[in-house]
């Protein structure tokens, strides 16, 4: 009896473990000048870890783990950019792949941020 228990319970997590049908990605790279309009005026966050604002001037404020960031940011050919003015740091340069409102930063190849992009408030 406890074993027909676990596998009704481990095939429950499975089941919700896996995607909603119709939830599928729609990844798409953003390049060139799309990159600036799509940052320009818009907070990047995840909702609990971090929050970013962006503004046009090529500057962004910001919260981390409850601490206060800001530095610069720009676009390249192919690539967001930023450097972090606090707490200091060396530029970094990602590529972006946007689905709607979710953003993830991609650096060497793999998923470096992931988070949502919006007006900033």
């Amino acid at each position: 009896m406890r074993s027909v228990l676990a596998n009704i319970v481990l095939c429950g997590l499975v089941a919700l473990s896996r995607p909603v049908l119709g939830a599928e990605e729609h990844w798409r790279s953003v390049k060139g000048a799309s990159l600036q309009s799509l940052f320009e005026n818009k907070e990047f966050g995840d909702g609990v870890h971090f929050a970013y604002q962006f503004k046009a001037g090529g500057t962004f404020t910001g919260t981390e783990m409850g601490k206060q960031v800001s530095g610069s940011w720009r676009v390249t050919k192919n690539a967001f950019c930023w450097k972090w003015l606090r707490p200091p740091g060396p530029e970094e340069c990602y590529q972006v792949q946007q689905d709607g409102v979710h953003l993830r930063l991609i650096l060497n190849g793999s998923e470096a941020w992931y988070g949502t992009l919006q007006k900033v408030p």
